[in-house]
């Protein structure tokens, strides 16, 4: 029987009330359906550890680590066995001082090789470079720096057994109408699990302005294998914390699918 698994990715924003807002995260996972969950922005371990005593019931955990840090900011949950994974940096390095976040995390791609029901899947979270311009032009800085990124990226896909299905999701911080979105799309026939819903998935600030999604969910079949997706946006609205403040979990929202292989 072919798979079918319900899947997440998340980017938790890394600055302010960062304990309070994953421990809500936490008790929220903890109780969900979610077979696999792919995080983003955990920097540091002592907030993952703190994290993973809540979410046991995901016995399996995938991320890097360098010092106290978390590499990347990747954290992959599941409650299937991961029978393999590494960690790919990002070439690209941007000067220390612009964004410094970039810079300490050592962006890059979490790969998990994993058992769900028996079947392998290969599960791929990332996170590439902030736009700090908002302009995802030809010619722009980060948007040259995000298409070098995007070519590393599939060329590291292309180098995974095109046997085994694979989801890649995560914050690609480049907008679903973009050119630098269709070309990567063209590149690895991934296909967007989203591709109907314009609604955008990093709620909108006075710095950057309402775009389209730039946090993604991507799927690629095996074979003649069919794929059904369902997907939609989760965490749009404030949760209520413990004193009774009314929080949002992060800057992003979810994207959350039930996956079928068939």
């Amino acid at each position: 029987m072919a798979p079918r698994f319900r899947v997440l990715t998340f980017n938790t924003l890394f600055f302010g009330e960062v304990r309070l807002r994953l421990r809500m995260l936490g008790e929220f996972l903890n109780r969900s359906m979610f077979d696999v969950i792919c995080l983003q922005e955990i920097l540091w371990r002592w907030n993952w550890m703190e994290l993973r005593d809540i979410c046991s019931t995901f016995p399996h955990v995938v991320y890097a680590a360098q010092g106290p840090a978390i590499t990347g900011g990747l954290v992959t949950l599941s409650r299937w066995p991961v029978a393999e994974h590494r960690y790919v940096v990002y070439k690209v390095r941007t000067a220390r001082r612009q964004p410094r976040i970039d810079w300490f995390l050592r962006k890059g791609l979490l790969i998990s090789r994993l058992e769900i029901a028996g079947h392998p899947v290969t599960v791929v979270n990332t996170h590439l470079i902030a736009n700090s311009d908002g302009d995802w032009s030809r010619t722009n800085r980060y948007s040259i720096a995000l298409r070098a990124e995007l070519h590393q990226l599939a060329q590291e896909l292309a180098t995974l057994d095109a046997n085994v299905p694979m989801l890649v999701m995560g914050d690609f911080n480049v907008p679903s109408d973009s050119w630098l979105f269709d070309e990567f799309l063209a590149m690895t026939g991934l296909c967007d699990v989203m591709a109907r819903d314009a609604r955008p998935t990093y709620r909108p600030t006075p710095r950057l302005r309402t775009i389209r999604a730039i946090d993604h969910l991507l799927v690629r079949r095996s074979g003649s294998q069919r794929v059904v997706a369902h997907a939609k946006l989760t965490f749009e609205e404030p949760v209520l914390l413990p004193d009774n403040r009314s929080v949002y979990l992060s800057d992003h929202y979810g994207i959350e699918s039930l996956i079928e292989f068939g």
